[in-house]
């Protein structure tokens, strides 16, 4: 009698692990997302946020992929990589998702790729842009991180690029912020002069959350540079332009300067024409997709897509492609179904990864004119 319980006992546990097994597979895919939905960055966040969304919910109105529904999960990491840290470790040993979205912030990045290569768990970038963190994926080491979108450097050899043309790229200061984001500006700027034989005027940086730009930006323009490369997000980029207008500018801007991100007020004065940015997207692009992106988000959100929304969505796209591609959620075949990404992109190139697992999309020449944003031009990165 006791044989015969082991065995209806056995049995039992069998039919159990067989049936959570079978709800695994019947159940949502799930993607874990570490981006900040609070703090200083909380805008880009809910941005990068609502990209994702989307992409979500158009493929999963097709029917999902694999025949199940998709899910994300988004933990906040306030930019702060410590937090990141800790959340993703925490998702990572649930081993319930399929891989990690976006990070966001560069610094996070950098902090969460040793645990995601640790897990053998794919890391799909979307927006984080410093050029350390395609430097050290693929045949760099970290073969488990994949950046869509493009680096830093990339982008301003660029638009450095574009500005020696016109003879406008000799004499350009900078002031960023003192985060991997900043830093990888400053190279980044450094190394497209170089090849071309110029170098910075200045170099200045400045701590997140500082109150008070005064004194670095007139020390600035004392030096009297032709352009002030500006390396800033969300609150300090506010806090700056306000402050910045204050003190009469009187130096043109360039470098990433988020053109969307500007007061209303201080766009619509003209106080800033001639201003130059490079970004990896803009919502005015002149194409079918972005078009219909475009129109999509605005009906969602009643406000435009920034270049976080875009990234974002993007990114998505491509992590939803290589699971379809897999034909599994097994993290491996979709880190090896990545690794072989050809998908149209919004900008008009095609989305693939070099041996480094990074993208080479267009960046976007911008400048303000009358108040407005023009594109000027688009180079591939």
């Amino acid at each position: 009698m006791r044989k015969v319980r082991v065995t209806i006992a056995v049995a039992a546990v069998a039919a159990l692990a067989f049936s959570v097994f079978a709800r695994a597979q019947d159940g949502p895919i799930m993607i874990g997302s570490s981006i900040p939905l609070t703090g200083g960055v909380a805008t880009f966040g809910q941005h990068s946020r609502w990209g994702s969304e989307l992409a979500i919910a158009e493929a999963n109105a097709k029917g999902g992929v694999l025949g199940r529904k998709l899910e994300i999960d988004f933990q906040d990491n306030r930019c702060n990589p410590a937090e990141a840290v800790k959340s993703v470790t925490q998702m990572l040993a649930e081993k319930k998702y399929v891989a990690i979205l976006d990070g966001l912030c560069s610094s996070v990045v950098l902090a969460i790729m040793p645990l995601v290569e640790r897990a053998g768990v794919p890391l799909v970038v979307a927006n984080a842009s410093a050029t350390s963190i395609a430097e050290r994926s693929g045949v760099g080491g970290n073969k488990w991180t994949f950046k869509v979108n493009p680096t830093d450097a990339s982008m301003l050899d660029a638009l450095i690029g574009w500005l020696d043309k016109d003879g406008k790229a000799n004499n350009i200061a900078f002031l960023g912020e003192d985060t991997d984001f900043g830093r990888a500006g400053s190279t980044g700027l450094e190394n497209a002069l170089k090849k071309r034989n110029l170098k910075l005027a200045t170099v200045d940086f400045f701590q997140k959350g500082a109150p008070d730009f005064t004194p670095v930006f007139t020390k600035i323009k004392a030096k009297k540079p032709a352009l002030l490369a500006l390396y800033a997000v969300d609150a300090d980029f506010q806090n700056a332009m306000r402050q910045w207008y204050s003190l009469g500018g009187g130096v043109p801007l360039t470098g990433r300067v988020l053109v969307d991100q500007v007061p209303k007020e201080i766009m619509d004065s003209g106080f800033l024409d001639g201003t130059t940015s490079v970004q990896p997207y803009d919502p005015s692009v002149d194409t079918p997709g972005n078009r219909a992106f475009v129109e999509a988000f605005k009906k969602l959100h009643n406000v435009p897509p920034i270049l976080v929304s875009f990234e974002a969505y993007e990114a998505t796209k491509v992590l939803i492609d290589a699971i379809r591609r897999a034909g599994t959620t097994n993290p491996a075949a979709v880190r090896d179904a990545l690794a072989t990404t050809k998908l149209p992109s919004m900008l008009g190139t095609t989305i693939e990864f070099d041996d480094h697992n990074l993208a080479h999309n267009n960046a976007i020449i911008l400048t303000i004119k009358g108040g407005k944003v023009v594109i000027v031009g688009m180079s591939k990165t």
